[in-house]
């Protein structure tokens, strides 16, 4: 759905940008992977940002934007600016790293090098008021949540095939750059470090 130009920022304004043009799968993912890392960043002491997940407690709300359709506006470069963002990967061996912000706590999202998933929440018209959907978002990955009697309708037990199938030229590399690839938001190849988010739902 392409909206009027949009603000995205964390609640102390850490990480901001201008997000222009469409915005691709608007919806609420309930897999364990992204509700547990939203919780995990927001269980931290001190949290005052805008929560990732929907209505506070459900799936991690998140649109899929093109690269060239972010402008920071904020510093995302400097030395100041990696001290003020970091990252999560679920198990040691995650191979994903979720970005947030280190001073209020709010995720920002998943960073790549030609789009990303933007935390839905931090979206503001330049009003200030919430960004609200057009239309009905859709809860996915029902299948593989926490408690799949709980995720609410509309819902589907994946991520629905053809939506998948329309976001692949984008993914592939044709939404253009999102940002030097130096930038505060990469937690960079060497996932080593990152802070990990434990599986707890495997036996």
């Amino acid at each position: 759905m392409i909206y009027p130009q949009l603000v995205f920022k964390c609640k102390c304004g850490t990480a901001q940008a201008e997000i222009k043009g469409k915005l691709y799968a608007e919806s609420n993912c309930h897999c364990h992977s992204c509700v547990a890392s939203a919780k995990f960043v927001e269980s931290k002491p001190n949290f005052d940002g805008y929560s990732a997940l929907s209505n506070g407690n459900g799936g991690f709300a998140y649109v899929l934007v093109k690269g060239k359709d972010i402008n920071f506006t904020s510093d995302i470069v400097s030395e100041e600016a990696h001290k003020n963002i970091d990252y999560v990967k679920v198990g040691e061996k995650g191979k994903l790293a979720r970005s947030y912000c280190k001073r209020c706590h709010t995720v920002l999202g998943i960073f790549e090098k030609n789009f990303a998933f933007l935390n839905r929440n931090c979206l503001f018209d330049h009003g200030g008021d919430p960004f609200k959907p057009s239309a009905p978002v859709i809860n996915i990955m029902k299948k593989h949540a926490f408690d799949p009697d709980s995720v609410p309708e509309p819902a589907a037990a994946t991520f629905p095939f053809f939506g998948a199938l329309s976001l692949m030229p984008i993914m592939w590399g044709f939404g253009g750059k999102v940002a030097p690839k130096d930038s505060a938001i990469y937690a960079g190849k060497d996932l080593s470090k990152v802070e990990v988010v434990p599986i707890t739902w495997e036996s």
